[in-house]
C-alpha cells in the first residue's frame, strides 16, 4: 500500500516514520510541505494519504483539492490530520472530498493498524 503522509512538523514526519517503516505492507511517501505533496502528487500514485490541515500555504485542505482534481489519484482514501475538531471543520474537510478525519494528537504506534482499516 503506497501511503502519503504529509505534516510541516519534522518531529511529527519523523515519529511516524519510525513508527511504520518496519511495516512490510506499507510503503511512506514524506512530504514536508503543501508544494512538496502537490509535486509527489504530478508524478506519484497513492493509495492512502493523510494530510496535516494546518500548514503554511498550500495547506492541507490545498493539497486535498489538488489530489480530488488529479484524475490519477482519484482513487485514493484521504485522511485530514487535525486538531479542528468542530463540526463545522468536518463538514468542509468531507465537502471538498476527505473520506476520513484523524483528530490529533494521534497515537503513531497505532496509524498502521489506523491504515489498514481503510482500505
Amino acid at each position: 500500500m503506497n501511503v502519503l503522509f504529509v505534516d510541516d512538523e519534522a518531529d511529527i514526519r519523523e515519529l511516524i516514520e519510525l513508527a511504520i517503516m518496519t511495516e512490510p505492507d506499507i510503503e511512506a511517501t514524506f512530504a514536508a510541505s503543501g508544494t512538496e505533496a502537490m509535486s509527489l502528487l504530478a508524478t506519484q500514485t497513492f493509495d492512502v494519504m493523510l494530510l496535516d490541515v494546518m500548514m503554511p500555504p498550500p495547506d492541507g485542505l490545498d493539497v486535498l483539492r489538488a489530489a480530488r482534481a488529479n484524475a490519477d489519484q482519484g482513487d485514493a482514501i484521504i485522511v485530514m490530520c487535525t486538531a479542528r475538531t468542530s463540526a463545522e471543520s468536518e463538514a468542509e474537510f468531507r465537502a471538498l472530498g476527505a473520506d476520513h478525519i484523524l483528530h490529533k494528537p494521534f497515537k503513531p504506534l497505532k496509524l498502521a493498524e489506523y491504515i489498514r482499516s481503510l482500505t
